[in-house]
């Protein structure tokens, strides 16, 4: 399939959350030549991590595969998987991305065998390690981190007139969510949407939260901080070479 058809499945064009999917990694996807889902990348677990609720919206901050397969999974109960990676792959990354095309190709061709409707409840896919990178930045790296911004979601306001009344909330560990998220589950919860939180690596149970306050809440140059030292590329999304410093 190409990077248009394998986008086109993630995100039909009359479905509710369609408008939010991030287009970067499809271009990726689409020089996968073997797209054939495989049976050993398919979580069997997925119902028993989360269950399924037509009211909830699922925020799955996993690391970028294991968030893959867990939206793939929530789309066999039910959800639509949104996929968020506002990222690029390249040579010397600091955040490793290239399991994440593989599988949105792989995907494609399960979803598109699931016939999901259109208002299906989300399950929006972020990489738990967007800002964390295996190393840090220096001259020559691909610097690909990237972060979040309210405007990358649905405000609370649609999702609640898309019949959305909670919140789940699915990272690793911990209660409280990544800085980034918190500015947008904060703004959420604020609204009235109840937030809950569940770790797949430790007690299996939804734990309702109050999302603090992250630092420059509703700071009105919020966005132009939060990104600064981060790479921008042309494509879209974030990424790009650290120049070495200039000689002579």
């Amino acid at each position: 399939m190409t990077s248009e058809e394998i986008f086109d499945i993630w995100a039909p064009p009359h479905a509710t959350w369609s408008a939010w999917v991030k287009p970067v990694l499809f271009a990726e996807a689409g020089k996968i030549r073997d797209d054939r889902p495989s049976v050993s990348d398919w979580p069997e677990t997925g119902t028993e991590i989360v269950t399924y609720s037509a009211n909830t919206a699922q925020v799955i901050d996993l690391p970028g595969r294991d968030s893959v397969l867990l939206g793939l999974a929530l789309a066999g109960q039910g959800y639509r998987p949104v996929p968020l990676f506002n990222t690029c792959c390249g040579q010397n990354a600091l955040v490793p991305a290239e399991a994440i095309p593989p599988l949105l190709a792989k995907g494609a061709s399960y979803l598109a065998g699931l016939d999901l409707p259109d208002d299906a409840p989300p399950a929006f896919l972020l990489d738990c390690g967007r800002m964390k990178g295996n190393a840090a930045p220096s001259p020559g790296r691909f610097d690909n981190r990237w972060l979040v911004f309210p405007q990358d979601f649905p405000s609370a306001t649609f999702l609640q007139s898309h019949r959305i009344d909670s919140v789940q909330l699915v990272q690793p560990a911990g209660d409280q969510p990544q800085d980034d998220l918190a500015h947008v589950l904060r703004r959420w919860q604020e609204a009235g949407l109840p937030i809950a939180v569940l770790n797949p690596g430790g007690t299996v149970t939804p734990r309702a939260i109050e999302v603090r306050r992250p630092p420059r809440y509703r700071a009105l140059f919020y966005r132009l901080s939060a990104a600064l030292g981060l790479r921008r590329n042309s494509a879209g999304g974030f990424g790009a070479v650290i120049p070495h410093p200039s000689s002579g």
